[in-house]
């Protein structure tokens, strides 16, 4: 079965409504200052330097738990009512890292991070190879 036939079944023969765990963070006047001020450097940047995005890196990393607790961002709640639903934080659960990043003249690949933490020396090792 199709996911779009199993959504359909949902929403309309029994009238479920998909609903998302939400993790929300804090935002404090500060930080909207300090957001504003990168907006504007980077564009000072940009408009001084023709060169300037052949610098940029844009590079991404996520955690995989051992233990199959999943990305928040992933789980749907099928429900008739809201269930105003959370998850419980697991302490200390067996993980691992995976980092990547593109740039203007290289693409590195996904390195899996043994560590637990990821330290300066970590990072440098796996530019190096």
């Amino acid at each position: 079965m199709s996911n779009t036939t199993a959504w359909r079944a949902l929403r309309k023969r029994l009238v479920l409504k998909p609903y998302r765990i939400q993790m929300v963070q804090q935002l404090l006047d500060e930080g909207h200052m300090r957001r504003r001020d990168f907006c504007l450097q980077l564009k000072d940047l940009m408009s001084s330097d023709d060169h300037f995005l052949e610098k940029v890196q844009f590079s991404g990393e996520a955690t995989f738990h051992i233990s199959g607790a999943v990305n928040l961002r992933n789980v749907t709640i099928w429900e008739s009512e809201n269930p105003h639903a959370y998850v419980e934080y697991q302490r200390d659960s067996p993980k691992f890292n995976v980092f990547c990043a593109i740039s203007s003249r290289k693409v590195y690949s996904p390195f899996f991070f043994a560590e637990e933490t990821v330290t300066g020396m970590t990072f440098l090792d796996m530019l190096q190879l």
